[in-house]
């Protein structure tokens, strides 16, 4: 009897913990989202975004688009790659031209996963860097 006891409370004793602790997926986390034109060198625009714990990257571009106007984005499947950025605001990229659109960690770190795979870290800042294939060779 006393060892059915001693394993209830040392079962009990290792949940406790657990239930105390709020699980990180329970709240959203903020982000910055800059669209920036290196071509061209208009002046950036910058929106504000979340993500839920682990979400996407996509998701949260989603949510910026669907509460304002002034952000729009297309992305296109890849059998082996998954969703990748095509065209934000209505400016493509272009094969001919050399030109597609970066994803960068504010100041200037490639993103090492597309748009639906990467996950944003709280109050992080995500550039969508319109450029050239021919600035990618400079770097």
């Amino acid at each position: 009897m006393a060892l059915a006891v001693t394993m209830i409370l040392s079962t009990v004793l290792l949940l406790v913990p657990a239930l105390l602790v709020q699980p990180e997926s329970s709240g959203w986390s903020p982000i910055l989202l800059s669209v920036r034109n290196a071509i061209d060198q208009k002046a950036p625009l910058s929106f504000r975004g979340s993500v839920p714990y682990r979400g996407s990257l996509l998701g949260a571009m989603w949510r910026i688009q669907q509460a304002n106007s002034n952000f729009s984005f297309e992305t296109r499947d890849d059998i082996n790659y998954g969703p990748y950025l095509v065209s934000v605001n209505g400016v493509a990229g272009n094969d001919t031209a050399h030109t597609y659109w970066q994803l960068l960690r504010y100041p200037k770190t490639p993103l090492d996963r597309g748009v639906g795979c990467y996950i944003p870290k709280p109050n992080e800042h995500i550039i969508l860097n319109f450029t050239t294939w021919d600035n990618l060779k400079r770097h």
